[in-house]
């Protein structure tokens, strides 16, 4: 079963915002990078979903060939942010005994990165560059 991107998206602000009054199971640091995991998921799935619309065997494809990619469909600024917030999120999803885990507030920044990128992707899949 897969969930909607605004489901993943709400969940990430769920675990970055427990209700009042509650204690939280989980620490800080690793509620921000299941968040983190969260929001990466929604703008893989906000991606394989384009491309199903565009061409449908890009969505075999990696990650970054996708972001690549996007540049010809999209705003260059809005591929390069993607590009950008999906790299930082890669980056923050995987557990280095060494790093440490990513801070709720760059976690909170890229969760409005994800919901204006998600709001950015174009319904036309029309290219822009002839």
């Amino acid at each position: 079963m897969t969930r909607s991107t605004r489901d993943l998206v709400a969940a990430a602000d769920a675990l970055l915002t427990p209700p009042p009054g509650t204690m939280p199971s989980l620490t800080p640091g690793l509620r921000a990078r299941a968040a983190a995991a969260l929001l990466r998921l929604a703008l893989d799935e906000a991606m394989d979903d384009f491309w199903r619309s565009v061409s449908p065997r890009m969505v075999h494809s990696r990650g970054r060939t996708k972001a690549l990619c996007l540049d010809w469909y999209v705003s260059p600024s809005v591929a390069r942010q993607w590009y950008v917030v999906w790299s930082a999120l890669s980056a923050a999803c995987h557990h280095h005994t060494y790093e440490l885990p990513p801070t709720p507030a760059e976690v909170r920044a890229w969760h409005a990165d994800v919901t204006e990128l998600l709001r950015a992707m174009p319904s036309s899949t029309t290219p822009t560059r002839p």
